[in-house]
């Protein structure tokens, strides 16, 4: 059912954009879509034409959201300095690029929207110089890790950690497999970590630690080396140096394979690990490089060295907080976020987030129906 919040049919320009931009079309597709020429839509999101009713449906209906998406007046925030670096060196099209930044300007005002009707408590991120410790990202990341009061060893579960420092881990589906993760930390919000679902956890974690680091480390500077200072970062964070070198001792495939689900970061980075701290000779890194190579661990590491995926469970109470606490229906939290109730359950609401027992099958079904209706509607491009 789709029902929706008044509006004074005052359309903002940029959200046509950003509606068009989250669906992967460019202004000529859709324009083809809506039977209309390309330049009434340039014009329309140049903000030059104004949209009367029977348009603004259709826009409403052929990009699937709420006419109320349309006019609202939420600011859009810009790509931080890492996203502009991290846009320049990826190798997907800037259709695509446009698409998943697009939504994820989208999650980031409903997590706007939504936290201002809940309280996180208080968030442990802080943003550090990095100049103030003569640019040494592990330097960093020592500090991060007594500041968190974190254990020797293994970092046990990252996202768990993050989270209890109210940073928001967001599972994400951004459809490439070349994008692993995008953080922001917007005005007036916590932190934000998107990061690609669908990646294998030892991944992930690498590339959190690594976003993790941005938000901390580049709040305020820009530098041309910060994608490796990042990467040191999470390095150190995950694989501090004083702890792992007795580990690296006459290192193997066999002993890489032994490591892995210890330390929970993939062979390759305990690889690249050893021979940055040259505990291995160069020599011996590229043989231990080849024979990864030669047994197809370059690509996949063996399945049975997987690491226990670990679940985000912060978005999920807040979530709760609307459903159970504040006693929001789920069209009212789809009014809230300017969603159809179709796409609300996709990307936030699964069946067991929903009150009643009695309530819980007749829920899974709904959910099921309405799941592949949306699928269908939005053409399942992603």
């Amino acid at each position: 059912m789709r029902r929706e919040i008044s509006s004074d049919k005052s359309i903002n320009p940029e959200m046509v954009t950003l509606a068009r931009e989250s669906r992967g079309l460019t202004q000529k597709e859709l324009a083809d879509l809506l039977s209309l020429s390309p330049g009434w839509l340039s014009r329309v999101e140049a903000g030059l034409r104004s949209v009367q009713e029977p348009y603004l449906r259709k826009l409403s209906d052929t990009l699937f959201y709420p006419v109320s998406f349309f006019t609202q007046k939420q600011p859009i925030c810009a790509p931080t300095v890492t996203e502009v670096f991290h846009r320049k060196r990826q190798s997907v099209t800037e259709k695509t690029l446009n698409r998943i930044h697009a939504q994820v300007n989208i999650r980031t005002m409903h997590l706007s929207k939504m936290m201002q009707g809940v309280d996180i408590g208080d968030v442990d991120i802080r943003p550090i110089e990095l100049n103030d410790f003569d640019g040494k990202a592990k330097d960093v990341a020592l500090i991060v890790r007594a500041a968190w009061k974190l254990p020797h060893g293994p970092v046990a579960n990252l996202i768990e950690v993050i989270e209890r420092a109210r940073g928001t881990v967001v599972p994400f589906d951004f459809g490439v497999r070349d994008i692993d993760a995008i953080s922001r930390w917007p005005i007036g919000m916590a932190p934000l970590f998107f990061v690609n679902a669908n990646s294998p956890m030892d991944r992930l974690r690498f590339t959190l630690a690594h976003e993790l680091g941005h938000i901390i480390m580049h709040q305020n500077s820009i530098d041309p080396n910060m994608e490796h200072q990042a990467d040191q970062f999470a390095a150190e964070f995950l694989i501090p140096e004083r702890e792992i070198r007795p580990y690296l001792v006459n290192l193997s495939l066999d002993k890489l394979a032994v490591l892995k689900p210890y330390w929970k970061v993939s062979m390759a980075a305990l690889l690249k690990r050893a021979a940055d701290l040259n505990a291995i000779t160069p020599r011996h890194a590229r043989t231990l490089w080849m024979n990864m190579g030669k047994a197809g661990y370059r690509l996949r590491e063996p399945v049975e060295l997987g690491i226990p995926r670990e679940q985000p469970t912060l978005l999920k109470e807040i979530i709760h907080v609307y459903l159970a606490d504040l006693d929001y229906s789920v069209q009212e939290l789809g009014e809230l976020l300017q969603l159809f109730e179709e796409e609300l359950y996709q990307m936030y609401i699964k069946p067991d987030q929903l009150l009643g027992d009695k309530e819980r099958k007749a829920a899974v079904k709904e959910f099921e129906r309405i799941v592949r209706k949306a699928n269908h509607a939005t053409g399942n491009e992603d």
